[in-house]
This record gives structure tokens, sequence and C-alpha cells, in this order.
């Protein structure tokens, strides 16, 4: 199957969050084909913890690896629309290693790309946004010869407060590995939402225990003019969009006098 079709199955032009869905995994051709990893099967995924579509809630996954690809192809079984926010691309066979592991990422959108298309969702479905946990790398120092695919994730990933509730959404589930705030990125398009009335709830997808209601804490430099941009210094931009290069290595000579 080729990237391009594959992508239109993730991001049907009816669909009402395909706006959102992020392309750049789609684009590397060397996973097109193969057996993919087993790290975890959505048949086996239990989403119990999940309220109804009907109910007007979207649900953001934030899980290392794959794991948001098979919970959301679960949740898709109960009328869900997945919605891949994956924007850290892969490196190159022949260079260096990758901050971030994404392998898993590839095979697993490749192999439910075609199970998804089958569902016929809903044009309206609600949304479940799927991000990769791991997408900081722990802060680990990206090393001259390392392939620096770290990403964060910025309000214009998603849609606006004014978006979600002009489509019926009136709540949304934060899933992740333990029912806690969410990451330092990720608190500031949560917040957006959550003053614009919003309600914000959390729950750790593998305890099966309903999602709790939380106030998401103010981060740093909210709102701050200048924050996206100090983020965007510190990553590194592809040419074929979204995060990653591999870190040069320091010039010689010359110096300061």
């Amino acid at each position: 199957m080729k990237p391009s079709e594959l992508y239109k199955l993730w991001a049907p032009e009816d669909s009402s969050w395909s706006n959102w869905a992020k392309p750049v995994l789609f684009a590397d051709k060397s996973f097109a084909g193969g057996e993919p990893p087993q790290t975890m099967q959505w048949q086996s995924s239990n989403v119990a913890w999940a309220p109804a579509p009907e109910s007007g809630t979207a649900i953001v996954l934030d899980l290392p690896g794959a794991d948001a690809v098979w919970y959301g192809m679960a949740l898709s079984q109960r009328g869900y629309r997945p919605v891949p926010l994956y924007n850290g691309v892969r490196g190159p066979a022949s260079g260096g290693f990758e901050l971030v592991q994404v392998d898993a990422i590839v095979f697993a959108l490749h192999e439910v790309g075609e199970t998804l298309a089958k569902l016929q969702l809903a044009t309206n479905a609600p949304p479940v946004f799927l991000l990769d946990e791991d997408r900081f790398a722990g802060g680990s120092f990206a090393d001259p010869g390392r392939f620096d695919n770290r990403w964060w994730v910025f309000p214009q990933d998603f849609p606006s407060a004014n978006y979600l509730l002009s489509h019926g959404i009136r709540s949304v589930v934060l899933g992740q590995n333990r029912a806690v705030g969410p990451q330092r990125d990720l608190a500031h398009v949560l917040l957006r939402w959550q003053e614009a009335g919003i309600q914000i709830l959390t729950c750790a997808v593998g305890d099966q225990a309903q999602p709790t209601p939380i106030q998401v804490e103010r981060p740093d430099r909210f709102r701050a003019l200048w924050y996206q941009a100090l983020v965007l210094a510190g990553l590194r931009r592809n040419s074929a969009g979204g995060f990653g290069a591999v870190v040069p290595e320091p010039s010689s000579g010359g110096g300061f006098g």
C-alpha cells in the first residue's frame, strides 16, 4: 500500500478530525510490508473505562510506543475515530541512533489501517487523539551523531475549544499509564479547553477504573507569546515535516579572542 493511501485510511476526507492527523510517519516507505513487533494486539486492549461515544466525550491517549494505536483501535470498535498526532520522523537507515524509537508505531499504523477503514465510522464520530508518551525521550541529551527526533505538542496541534464544543464535545478523558496530571506540553492544550468550560478527566487505561475529573494546573509560560519559539529552538525540524535530524558534530577551529 502506498504511503498516501495509508494516510487516507487514517485521515479520510469526510472526517471532522482529519485536519489534525499528522502525515510524517506515513511517508516512511520502508515499512510498507513486513511483520510488526507485537507489543500489544488491539483486540486484547480493554477499554471498558471509556465513556460511550454518544456522551459528548473526546479522548487523548498519551501512552508509550504503539500502545495508543492499539487502544485507539479498540476504541474505534466502540465508535471513536483514532487521530494519530505522532510528529517525530524515523531516522535514516544509516546514521545516528534515534532518540525516540518509532518503529513500533509505524508498524502498528500499517497493520491496522485497513481494519480501521472497514469500520466505516461516522463522519462526526468523536475523536481519540494518539500520542507517544516518550516523545521527549526522557529528556535525553542529543549527542553529536544521534538522530534527534524529539517533539512536543502545541495548542495548534489539536482542535480549539470552540471547535470541540461546536461538535458536541463537552468533556475530554486523558488516558495514560497512570492517573496523574498531563505532561507539561499537553497541559498547555488541556488548560485552554478547561478554561472554555470543557471538563477534563483522567484514567489509567490498564486499571479499568472509571475516569475521574481533574483540575489542570497552570504550566510554566502558559499563553506566553514566546513559549512556542523557545521550545522550537531546542527541537530539530525535518525537511519532510515533523521533527528529526542528525545532531551535527561541533565545528573545529576558530574560537573567541
